[in-house]
């Protein structure tokens, strides 16, 4: 169906809901989908979602008094506010988030535009957008905005699909079982991928065989007649079976269907790579973004883009929001790679730091914040943080929260040179107080740390120093 022809009335039997409201307006179309009170526009179904912080039903009333034209509530909370609902209009369900989920099933079932779906433990994000980089060289694709990849962020992107799309790019995310399998059942996707397995989410998945099994479920409701993409340096990952017609497997160091060399690496840790006979170099910094460039190229030939095309796809990487993010300041460069981490995520950013040139007396030091979600393996995973840092040789390590503990005792035992603080403030005037032009400093942390704001910090102190 046309977007222009999405009505309330197709919201109502879709979620199996009862309507309270102008009955004119059942048939009128629709302007937008929102769950955000903050954005919804006149016109807009906004659907209130019960959070952690927040509860979309207290903004329903102010809502439609700004001319919001539909509100999708609870029975629950109807309930409770039936007396004060006079001048809205509302389809009532009995949760908000699962007849959100079922309607936007609903409506991406109206479309016949074929979907891929992408998950794994580290480099979703990252993956997604390369995959984008090289099948917009051809095809109008739409992908999830930014990591819009939960429970939420996959309804919206299903109703951001419209008539000039011809492929559907998903990212999907999971911190417990299930998830995955509720996700795929919105998409529905004739092919799908799985970047890696990795120490991700062990405080739910409680080891690697339950983050596979819980990765694995993308498959759960792919067409039969589908595509599985999967990185065969992956041990977790190879050698297994997959339950599609299909599989197409990338990697560089075990023998796969798509296959590069690494030809060299400059002085930011960007690569060039040998793919078919033909040197790309990618953009973007470190090697883990070769198997994401891999990937990308896989899913491109999938689709029937010539070589020529994959690699200038290849070739213009984005730069995705604190994930290696270069910038300098005062002759400083900084690495932004603070969006998460997991021990895998942290292992190839240590790894990129250690690759990035220094000259003289110039050091590289990790700026390092919890991972979290680790559960029982905290303790070791931590540990071994410090372990990485010696092996590449790193010059210091300023260490942040609780966490990281463990990895100041390890690193004490490895004397290596290290702080750690529970300040953030104090960390910032820590470092800038001996950092020197030509100095490499990585930051990285899992979300709930914010480590971005050391970086935000490192950059206004640097440049209040060069006043």
């Amino acid at each position: 169906m046309a977007y222009s022809e999405l009505t309330p009335a197709h919201i109502l039997h879709w979620t199996g809901g009862e309507w309270f409201g102008e009955e004119a307006l059942l048939q009128r179309p629709l302007s937008g989908v929102s769950t955000d009170s903050r954005t919804a526009q006149p016109g807009d179904l906004f659907v209130a979602l019960a959070g952690e912080r927040f509860d979309g039903h207290n903004f329903v009333l102010p809502r439609a008094a700004a001319g919001v034209s539909v509100s999708m509530v609870s029975a629950a909370w109807f309930a409770q506010h039936a007396g004060e609902t006079a001048a809205a209009n509302l389809i009532v369900v009995p949760e908000t988030l699962r007849s959100f989920q079922d309607a936007a099933a609903a409506y991406r079932a109206t479309f016949s535009v074929p979907a891929v779906a992408v998950t794994g433990s580290v480099g979703k994000t990252t993956t997604k957008e390369a995959i984008y980089a090289v099948l917009s060289r051809r095809f109008r694709v739409l992908r999830n905005a930014k990591s819009f990849n939960n429970h939420v962020g996959v309804p919206l992107t299903l109703f951001a699909l419209r008539d000039e799309h011809q492929i559907l790019l998903t990212e999907l995310g999971t911190n417990h079982f299930g998830e995955l399998d509720r996700l795929g059942a919105l998409v529905k996707p004739e092919m799908a991928m799985i970047t890696n397995i990795g120490h991700a989410h062990l405080e739910f998945f409680h080891d690697l065989a339950g983050v596979a099994r819980a990765k694995f479920e993308i498959f759960n409701h792919c067409r039969p007649e589908g595509v599985a993409f999967y990185n065969a340096d992956d041990p977790l990952l190879r050698g297994r079976h997959y339950p599609l017609a299909r599989t197409l497997s990338f990697g560089i160091d075990h023998p796969a269907d798509l296959t590069a060399e690494v030809v060299g690496c400059d002085a930011h840790a960007r690569y060039t790579l040998r793919i078919q006979g033909q040197e790309v170099t990618l953009p973007v910094s470190g090697r883990h973004n070769v198997h994401n460039a891999l990937a990308a190229a896989a899913v491109g030939m999938e689709f029937g883009l010539g070589l020529d095309e994959i690699l200038k796809g290849l070739a213009a990487l984005p730069e995705v929001d604190k994930r290696m993010a270069l910038s300098s300041s005062g002759g400083v460069l900084l690495m932004n790679d603070t969006y998460n981490a997991n021990p895998n995520s942290c292992a190839a950013a240590l790894r990129t730091l250690a690759d990035i040139s220094v000259q003289g007396s110039s050091r590289r030091i990790a700026v390092l914040g919890d991972m979290l979600e680790l559960g029982g393996y905290s303790i070791q995973e931590h540990r071994k943080l410090a372990d990485l840092a010696a092996g590449f040789g790193l010059d210091q390590l300023f260490l942040f929260g609780r966490e990281t503990q463990a990895t100041l005792e390890r690193a004490e035992e490895l004397r290596l040179v290290v702080h750690h603080f529970s300040d953030k403030d104090e960390l910032v005037q820590a470092l800038t107080a001996i950092l020197q032009p030509g100095d490499v400093i990585l930051f990285k942390g899992s979300r709930g740390m914010l480590m971005e704001t050391l970086v935000e910090g490192v950059h206004h102190q640097l440049a209040t120093n060069s006043k």
